[in-house]
């Protein structure tokens, strides 16, 4: 259940270390327009070949899909 562990993996961590992580490899999503209300959106691995679409929240994390492949994650078809 590698999904679980990196979940709590980012219960432990400080948004300081999320964007430094390595193994999250946090990025902002340039190519999707984010919904209103919400400054941008960002990728984020979750396991080795599924990344997440989330967006931060004030001390939050809110996690929007977990895509079946890496390409759309970023809107690619």
């Amino acid at each position: 259940m590698a999904a679980l562990e990196t979940l709590n993996k980012l219960r432990r961590l400080t948004w300081s270390q999320v964007y430094r992580d390595a193994g999250l490899k946090w990025e902002k999503i340039v190519s999707v327009k984010p919904p209103p209300g919400i400054g941008a959106l960002h990728s984020l691995r979750i396991t080795r070949s599924r990344r997440a679409v989330a967006y931060r929240d004030e001390d939050f994390i809110r996690l929007l899909s977990i895509a079946r492949d890496h390409d759309s994650t970023y809107g690619k078809q």
